[in-house]
């Protein structure tokens, strides 16, 4: 586990330096301009400066942003004025200007679709071919390199994480079912036991009399008061984290390729409901994978008037088979045992799973 640890920390560092590299771009463009023939005024130079500073400072913070996972939107809508400023300002936008636009591009590509990284690398070409027309093959290649480039590496490095964290998740999940499993055979067999030890133990206290009933009903006591502790125990085993579950399906989901969001209750809900909820998306989740090719998956957990509310939505569900599965059986199972009522089909290109339960 520590060397792939290592392994993943320095993947990580790799990319954050593959992503934050271009923020140096606009430095090489504004010392070519500064110390080339016939500079631009001073002012410009300072303006230009200041621009490159902050361009650097917050093309870092959008890097840091993006190797998380999160779209650093508001930093690429900043890096892209910076840069339009330092266009403005130098006196060669041929080159300054363009290293400013290279750099923000490799940035501002990550976080749109390949067909509009390519728009934006056709965009950018054109921009700096109308300022040099005959480096055009150039402009074209060296953009191109830039941006793809970094997609790879950050698509890498989303791939690799995605397929850690599915293994962490995985893991977990399995710790969770030998729980289970401990907690069942616990009180299947400890129960059973204590409980026939109560019951034998009363029937000898009323065959007895004296001393020795006294000490069989204290027999019975204790018997029931181990029974107490062992079901306070299970429960305590049985009882799942909701938001925990949620996080490992997510993680084993988007290891799987499959886009999972989830929308949770703002209010906290009983360890009873969560625990029923955590096994009903495991099971739903399950029948994702197994079930459908989904690229999309949608997890939400709504609380209203007493009731709580699981949906559990993908898109691409295979055709049933023709034989009601007994998954989909052990949750109506469940569901309607706890007073609740539990909903699945197919609807225009969605299989949805839908759980109603009295909180």
């Amino acid at each position: 586990m520590s060397d792939r640890r290592t392994d993943y920390q320095r993947l990580r560092r790799a990319t954050m330096w593959s992503v934050a590299g271009g923020a140096l771009l606009p430095w090489v463009g504004l010392f070519w301009t500064a110390t080339a023939p016939g500079p631009p005024p001073p002012w410009q130079l300072v303006v230009a400066g200041v621009s490159a500073a902050a361009f650097t400072v917050v093309y870092w913070r959008a890097a840091r942003i993006t190797v998380t996972g999160t779209h650093a939107r508001t930093e690429v809508v900043i890096t892209g004025v910076l840069a339009l400023v330092i266009f403005i300002m130098t006196r060669e936008p041929e080159f300054a200007g363009a290293m400013a636009a290279l750099a923000w591009g490799a940035l501002a590509g990550l976080h749109v679709s390949r067909f509009t990284a390519a728009l934006m690398i056709l965009i950018a070409t054109a921009a700096c071919a109308a300022f040099q027309p005959h480096a055009v093959v150039f402009y074209a290649v060296t953009i191109s390199m830039v941006v793809w480039l970094n997609r790879f590496q950050f698509w890498f490095w989303t791939v690799v994480k995605a397929s850690l964290e599915g293994r962490d998740a995985q893991s977990k999940l399995a710790v969770t079912e030998e729980r289970l499993r401990f907690s069942r055979d616990l009180h299947d067999v400890v129960g059973h036991s204590l409980s026939a030890i109560a019951v034998k133990s009363e029937l000898a206290a009323r065959l007895a009399s004296g001393p020795a009933a006294e000490e069989m009903l204290e027999v019975r006591r204790l018997a029931r008061e181990s029974l107490k502790e062992i079901r306070s125990v299970v429960r305590g085993y049985r009882t799942v984290d909701l938001n925990a579950e949620l996080r490992s399906v997510r993680a084993v989901m988007e290891a799987a390729g499959i886009s999972c969001a989830l929308e949770l209750p703002e209010t906290a809900l009983g360890d009873e409901v969560s625990t029923l909820l955590a096994w009903l998306v495991r099971e739903s989740s399950t029948n994702v994978l197994r079930h459908s090719a989904a690229t999309r998956c949608r997890i939400k957990v709504a609380s209203t008037g007493g009731w709580v509310e699981l949906t559990v939505s993908n898109d691409h569900p295979k055709p049933p088979s023709g034989t009601a599965g007994s998954g989909l059986a052990g949750m109506s199972e469940r569901v309607a045992a706890h007073g609740g009522a539990l909903t699945a089909g197919q609807s225009d290109g969605q299989f949805t799973v839908r759980a109603r339960i009295p909180t």
